[in-house]
This record gives C-alpha cells, structure tokens and sequence, in this order.
C-alpha cells in the first residue's frame, strides 16, 4: 500500500466504517462526533501527500472541537486546544510537511545547517 492514492482510498474507508459505527453505536449521537471521523479519515491523505503536519493540525482541532460540543466546556476547552494546537506545531516545526520547515526538509525531512558566515563589503 505505497501509492498516494492507496491512503486516499484508505482515508475513505476509515470515513465509511466511523460513519457506521456512529449509526451502530446506542446511545453515542452523531453530532459532535462526526467530527471524529472527519478528522480520522482526512489523515492518512495527509501523511501520504507529506502534509503530516497539517494532517495532524487538522485531526487535533477535530477531534478537540467534538470532545468540546460533547462536553459543553467550550470556553475554557478552546483555550486549551488552542495552546495544544500550539505545542504540537512547535514540536512538529521542523518535520517533513511543515510548512515553517527549512525547503530541504521538506523534501527530505532532513534539516539543514544555516549559513552563519556573511560578507562585510562585498568580501566573502
């Protein structure tokens, strides 16, 4: 399952069973909880397109926003998922699929080292 396209029908999959099992499920209401499956689905296109930290973003935001709804607490909670939304982008700054990443690791998820030398009129 290496293809690109092979996540995509992935994330469809994850999206259709979540989708049953919020119909299956007694007692658990569809609404917030679509967001969930929403978020689960959405991920592995991500990952698979190297766009794992807005993948990740995305799911974190969902799945904070329906545990939110959920409980009622969205005042206080928005603060907190704001803040976690925050740490995970700072501990995901540097990954391959961040868009604050040097353009070398994006590409290679590798980082690379940054030219400290300058020039003092034009002498190298």
């Amino acid at each position: 399952m290496g293809s690109k396209r092979s996540y995509e029908a992935l994330g469809g999959g994850i999206f259709l069973i979540g989708l049953g099992l919020l119909f299956l499920v007694p007692g658990i209401g569809f609404w917030p909880w679509i967001l969930v499956v929403i978020g689960a689905a959405g991920l592995p296109a991500a990952l698979a397109n190297e766009q794992g930290w807005a993948g990740w973003q995305g799911f974190v935001w969902l799945v904070g926003l329906a545990v939110l709804f959920a409980s009622g607490l969205f005042w206080p909670g928005i603060l907190i998922l704001a803040g976690l939304s925050i740490l995970l982008g700072a501990l995901t700054r540097e990954s391959a699929g961040s868009p604050f990443a040097h353009p070398k690791a994006r590409s290679t998820g590798e980082t690379e080292e940054k030219d400290e030398s300058f020039t003092v009129g034009g002498a190298p």
